[in-house]
């Protein structure tokens, strides 16, 4: 068996270098490709595309065909192609991981080959009786070959048939499922399923054996470290921020395990609409798959979303209405609450806020004696739950980077070494179990 995994272990690293190529990691993210729907980055300055990926080569943007020197090798023959390196690693996956298939291709092969040599056999004969060569007269050397041929066809056929019963007989059970997992050995980033079957899990049980009213009722994440992720593991910083998602789903089950009441995340900063164009739609690609999804299975756990925005307006249109739909579709439920800070900045959002207050008063709504703490608060985009009673940032990095400045007023920071998608549910009940125990908060009493 040490061999056996060897070989195919081997094989399949081939056929995936062969179908992906050595660089682009993100052709293995079947929706690396969506990150392309809502920016355009085309620039005059660069000879190549802005995001020199295996969609613009095999697509063409404006620049890459401008810069092309042949005319012939169109896009289109690119595209085809790259889906017929698709299709045939397919073939060659299902294969190896079928033993099914690995017992019968052996058997088909020599069944056609033993029917094109019985034919040939056949047409030899009739050539013979043609040529006055009948029975009884001494064979040609073309019958004595076809002969012996028949015969080594004849002991393959019984050899693989042998082979394949001895497979079923060894591994029935994989035999039999094998129709039905092919399709989750091809694609093992099918993640739009994964993410159902996760987020519809049965309830997870409390571990961290601590007291329920010791329970931090409002955790909020600085989700940091995912391209630093993504670049160390795969090369490619995309395929950190989609395993980031991924995290996130399993994070958010492990709150509502431990009695949390509200969990408050970082997606994206109005500081990062600096990064680099093709990051900020890879971004907003995840978000946008998503959606939907995060959605219908918010609504059957029970799980309210608020989206905290302090620049709505530089949100893609198409991300804008799912997170709008969403929003209004699970404002009824009432056993969660998850905040998603989307194109969002602390020292903006008390801006607003006071901006908001500025024109109550101006109109007559409020009197300016009347400006409080709570007045403030209840302005803010968080004004319909209670402040943040743990911090927890990841990377190692130590700072808040304008999340939630005027929230975390009395709040327990917490900052891990780990990236964040390599965080594990024992790193959030040490949070708790230090916040409950070894944490003393006395509001300046």
């Amino acid at each position: 068996m040490p061999g056996h995994q060897n070989w195919k272990s081997r094989a399949e690293s081939m056929l995936s270098q062969f179908i992906d190529g050595d660089d682009d990691d993100a052709v293995r993210d079947p929706y690396y490709y969506s990150q392309l729907e809502n920016f355009s980055t085309s620039n005059d300055d660069h000879s190549s595309c802005a995001y020199d990926s295996v969609y613009d080569r095999l697509l063409g943007c404006s620049g890459c065909v401008r810069s092309s020197t042949t005319t012939d090798s169109g896009p289109c023959v690119s595209l085809f192609l790259h889906w017929v390196k698709l299709a045939l690693g397919g073939a060659i996956k299902a294969y190896l991981n079928n033993p099914l298939c690995l017992a019968l291709l052996p058997l088909v092969v020599g069944a056609g080959f033993g029917f094109w040599m019985g034919r040939r056999n056949g047409s030899s004969i009739s050539e013979d009786e043609t040529m006055g060569n009948y029975p009884g007269k001494q064979p040609t050397g073309n019958k004595w070959m076809a002969t012996f041929l028949g015969r080594v066809s004849r002991l393959y056929h019984w050899l693989t048939l042998n082979l394949m019963l001895i497979v079923i007989s060894l591994d029935p059970r994989r035999c039999c499922s094998s129709s039905r997992s092919i399709g989750s050995q091809l694609f093992q980033d099918n993640r739009d399923e994964q993410a159902r079957m996760e987020l519809k899990a049965p309830e997870l049980q409390r571990e961290s054996g601590v007291e329920s009213q010791f329970i931090p009722r409002h955790i909020a994440v600085i989700m940091d470290g995912n391209r630093r992720y993504g670049k160390t593991k795969y090369g490619n910083a995309t395929r950190g921020h989609w395993d980031g998602s991924k995290t996130l789903t399993e994070f958010s089950k492990w709150c509502i395990a431990e009695g949390i009441q509200i969990l408050t995340v970082y997606a994206f900063s109005t500081e990062n609409w600096d990064r680099d164009p093709a990051e900020i739609s890879a971004l907003m690609a995840i978000f946008c798959k998503y959606c939907d999804e995060l959605r219908v299975e918010a609504v059957q756990r029970g799980i309210r979303i608020h989206v905290l925005a302090t620049e709505k307006e530089r949100i893609p249109e198409n991300v804008r209405i799912g997170m709008d739909r969403m929003v209004l579709e699970t404002r009824h439920c009432d056993k969660f609450t998850m905040n998603i800070c989307l194109s969002y900045g602390g020292r903006g959002e008390i801006v607003n806020a006071c901006k908001s207050i500025a024109m109550d008063v101006q109109s007559g709504k409020l009197n300016v004696d009347q400006v409080g703490e709570n007045t403030v608060q209840a302005k803010l985009l968080t004004g319909h739950c209670c402040d943040p009673d743990i911090i927890i940032r990841t990377s190692g990095e130590e700072r808040l980077s304008n999340f939630l400045l005027w929230q975390v007023a009395y709040s327990e920071f917490f900052f891990l070494k780990k990236q964040w998608p390599e965080l594990q549910k024992d790193d959030l009940l040490e949070v708790i179990r230090t916040f409950a125990n070894g944490r003393k908060r006395r509001y300046g009493k």
